[in-house]
């Protein structure tokens, strides 16, 4: 199976420096939809006592019109609430991922990441597939960040994918 991931497509993530991700990701689904078998989009959701509020003293995010989605989603996605970087721990046993009754095994599901950030959450996501077993696939039409100086460059994180998940790491949005 192909599971696309949407990460963090919200209106409190998007700005003049990623805004470009609502027409790409609104051009892969529209080409592209019927070529994944599982859609997810993650949702962050920041608690008041999260880690973000007690370390960060970040308070946006919480249950606002800013944590609404930015982008046009399938019916058929699979809303992922999420309070971390990435995925709840519980999601994943040694090379299986789990969302509700369906589960994904590494060695013959294929995962492919989109959305924002990609020095933050994206990356996150992506540890945690390949270290459960998952080759990740990021599209990089389809990856940007909010930051206005993100903590790595995109030719940066583009070298520790391939590094750290394999050359086969980095598509592009049209193949």
């Amino acid at each position: 199976m192909k599971i696309l991931m949407i990460v963090d497509m919200q209106k409190g993530f998007i700005n003049y420096n990623n805004k470009f991700l609502i027409n790409n990701i609104g051009e892969l689904l529209e080409n592209r939809e019927g070529e994944f078998d599982e859609i997810f989009a993650t949702k962050f959701i920041n608690h008041p006592s999260s880690q973000y509020v007690e370390h960060l003293q970040w308070i946006k995010m919480q249950r606002s019109k800013l944590s609404e989605f930015a982008i046009n989603i399938p019916d058929k996605t699979k809303i992922i609430e999420k309070e971390t970087y990435g995925l709840k721990d519980r999601m994943f046993a040694g090379n299986k991922f789990k969302v509700g009754k369906k589960e994904f095994v590494s060695d013959k599901d294929e995962i492919y990441i989109c959305g924002t950030d990609y020095d933050a959450c994206v990356l996150a996501i992506g540890f945690q597939f390949f270290d459960h077993g998952f080759q990740p696939h990021f599209i990089m039409d389809c990856i940007g960040s909010a930051n206005n100086s993100p903590s790595i460059s995109k030719l940066q994180f583009i070298k520790t994918c391939e590094r750290t998940f394999g050359k086969n790491s980095i598509i592009k949005k049209g193949k």
